[in-house]
């Protein structure tokens, strides 16, 4: 009768504990649904988050390379890719300087960068060849085509440690000054200002004494006399308010003076991309540069010239044909100087240079 009772017993517990087990699996199944579900809800929220990317630069928040370049090419960008992408602007300096800009987005400061060429001189030697005095280029558009040709077609290793968006140049300048320049013999011996570089060379080949001074500080020596002219966009008459201190008399010499200037993004970054997106910027860039970046330092320029015009008489000096190319040979040692630095960095400096002068006088035309 015991032994009855213990099997009855051992059965119920057996029975009981079969019926628990099925239970937790039960459950365990309905729970894994759960962490799937809520996973693949994660998942997609990760998918709709926007990519965000910091652009750096030095240009002032007025300035039309802030108001009309980088933020018309975010507006493009962002657009395109229906917010996907969501690029925030640090102009002024705020997250890098302007001669760090380039390796800071190299080493992911910064996912874009835009700045000068010239700034970090010696760090991009093929590019720098367009910017060198005795290529003539007539406006920014021209500079600006011949630029971007240039560098699809001469591909330059310098700059392949990023990914190269768009770059574009300033385009002539004018040699400012209170007394007229019409022949060589006008500068030579004078105190003439430039920024920095090769056009400091060209200066002095010219006969007259380069002052290397930066921008900020051109209005105080044009107005003490340190400086009797110099070399530089017609914008920086009103950017820098140059035409109170000098200006009265503007000489052409778009053959001193070429700037060029970059925008580039981390090649990590972009290699991190979905490759829809990277299409859709590129097609986005392609259309928003063409309709906008080549013309507006020529528009500056304009607005540089009407704006010292409305305050006082200023003659605009075109030279002869005769005395430009004066000029220009006198400073061709400038551009052989050029060509046997590239040669000595393993380059094709006679090849390098050819093609420059070729796609400026292409886009001259």
């Amino acid at each position: 009768m015991t032994v009855k009772k213990e099997k009855k017993s051992f059965g119920s517990i057996l029975l009981i504990f079969l019926l628990a087990i099925s239970v937790i699996l039960v459950l365990a199944g309905c729970g894994g649904g759960s962490d799937n579900t809520t996973s693949s809800a994660g998942s997609s929220a990760e998918a709709q988050k926007p990519i965000e990317l910091k652009f750096a630069h030095f240009f002032p928040v007025t300035h039309p390379a802030e108001t009309v370049i980088a933020q018309g090419w975010i507006k493009a960008v962002e657009e395109a890719t229906n917010g996907r992408v969501k690029i925030t602007s640090y102009p002024a300096e705020t997250l890098l300087k302007s001669a760090e800009t380039y390796e800071g987005v190299v080493k992911g400061v910064a996912d874009l960068g835009m700045s000068v060429h010239s700034y970090t001189r010696g760090r991009f030697p093929v590019i720098e060849t367009f910017s060198l005095p005795g290529i003539g280029n007539k406006d920014s558009v021209s500079a600006s085509l011949a630029l971007m040709e240039g560098i699809k077609t001469l591909n330059p290793k310098e700059i392949q440690d990023t990914h190269h968006i768009f770059s574009w140049a300033a385009g002539p300048g004018v040699l400012m000054s209170k007394q007229p320049v019409r022949e060589l013999k006008d500068i030579q011996g004078q105190p003439i200002g430039v920024s920095a570089g090769p056009r400091a060379d060209a200066i002095k080949l010219l006969g007259a004494s380069p002052i290397s001074l930066p921008m900020p500080e051109w209005y105080e020596a044009l107005s003490k006399g340190m400086m009797k002219g110099g070399v530089a966009p017609a914008e920086t008459l009103k950017g820098f308010r140059l035409g109170e201190a000098t200006g009265d008399y503007l000489t052409k010499t778009p053959f001193i003076y070429n700037q060029s200037f970059f925008v580039v993004m981390n090649k990590d970054k972009w290699n991190s991309l979905p490759a829809d997106i990277q299409q859709k910027i590129t097609e986005a860039t392609e259309k928003f540069y063409a309709a906008n970046v080549p013309g507006v330092w020529d528009n500056i320029n304009e607005a540089g010239l009407k704006w010292v015009q409305e305050k006082k008489k200023v003659e605009v000096i075109t030279l002869s044909d005769a005395e430009t190319a004066k000029w220009v040979e006198l400073i061709k040692p400038v551009q052989e100087k050029h060509v046997a630095d590239l040669k000595s960095k393993g380059l094709d400096g006679d090849k390098i240079l050819s093609t420059v002068k070729e796609l400026s006088e292409k886009y001259n035309k």
